[in-house]
């Protein structure tokens, strides 16, 4: 775990829930936009820049109730549903995304967090 990066993966979290369904945030590796995750409603979308079916991946990283696979392209994007909020263990999983599916080094990176109302 990163505290850090989850210190900084927190907050922005917070300010989704509370303006759900209208506030979409956007978290962007420093100095890397390929390296991006997106939370928005009850909506994951993440760059996923792999060949392979993502479940593997994803089923190594921490466990985030109920958040299931929707829909995913090749060296493009997965997209996940997340029935319920747990602000914690989702930045936790977020987190682990960055270093795990995205190749972040761990401990050693930024986020750039940006919001947008729909």
């Amino acid at each position: 775990m990163n505290a850090d990066q989850i210190a900084e993966i927190r907050p922005a979290l917070r300010e989704v829930i509370d303006g759900a369904p209208d506030t979409c945030v956007t978290f962007e590796v420093e100095g890397n936009q390929a390296r991006w995750l997106q939370v928005v409603d009850h909506t994951i979308n993440a760059a996923y820049p792999h060949a392979e079916e993502p479940e593997p991946r994803l089923g190594a990283l921490p466990k985030v109730s109920g958040l299931r696979l929707t829909g995913w392209e090749a060296h493009k994007f997965v997209t996940l549903e997340l029935p319920d909020w747990d602000v914690g263990s989702l930045a936790t999983w977020i987190d682990a995304y960055f270093v795990a599916v995205l190749a972040c080094e761990a401990g050693d990176y930024h986020v750039d967090v940006t919001y947008e109302t729909l």
